[in-house]
């Protein structure tokens, strides 16, 4: 009898429980609340960071792509082409072998490489510069994320003047490089501003990933 009245206590006290959780809120009534679930603060999933383009300049036909019109005033005739693609690297590029009226040498690379991140990229373009053995000649605007040019003058016989630009965006790395012979050295500014048409007709031709 007396286990029966213990048992019936621990049931009323579980129900005082009950009701006491359901609650009230300033003297409202005590009617059990609906058990609902709030988003924990701070648990939201971030959103994917911003993808930029990306290139693949593999089986580019470079040699056949590349138009040489911009060239036409320096009376430069190619003698050869040579498609070989950059070196350890996925790309393509095309090497113009000319000679001029007078009979001197003159160089055209166009060459595309299209790595793996932008931060691959980024150290190709820099090591670029580190390598060259040519000056400086500065930044270059509106082309890809950063772009510069240099210039080198040398005498290997006659007067050797050559000047290259490189640019990259996102991925891709895009470099042109143009030499031309003489008996006197080409003004800079004639050679930098083939190599930029050519450099930005260059970007046009690789196609986005």
């Amino acid at each position: 009898m007396e286990a029966r009245s213990r048992k019936r206590a621990l049931v009323v006290g579980l129900l005082v429980t009950l009701a006491v959780s359901g609650g009230c809120d300033d003297g409202g009534s005590a009617t059990p609340r609906a058990v609902t679930t709030s988003p924990i603060v701070g648990a939201t999933s971030s959103p994917a960071p911003a993808v930029g383009p990306s290139y693949d300049a593999t089986n580019l036909d470079l040699c056949r792509r590349t138009d040489l019109t911009p060239l036409a005033d320096l009376s430069v005739r190619v003698a050869r082409t040579d498609p070989k693609p950059p070196l350890a690297r996925q790309g393509s590029s095309c090497l113009f072998e000319m000679r001029t009226a007078d009979d001197h040498q003159a160089n055209l690379l166009v060459e595309a490489s299209s790595l793996t991140s932008a931060e691959e990229a980024g150290r190709l373009y820099t090591a670029t510069q580190q390598v060259t053995g040519m000056t400086a000649d500065g930044p270059i605007a509106d082309v890809g994320e950063e772009a510069e040019g240099f210039l080198k003058r040398s005498d290997p016989g006659f007067k050797y003047t050559e000047y290259m630009l490189h640019a990259r965006d996102a991925n891709l790395v895009v470099k042109v490089w143009l030499a031309v012979g003489g008996d006197s050295y080409l003004p800079k500014e004639a050679l930098a501003a083939k190599a930029l048409t050519i450099l930005k007709a260059t970007f046009t031709a690789v196609p986005h990933a």
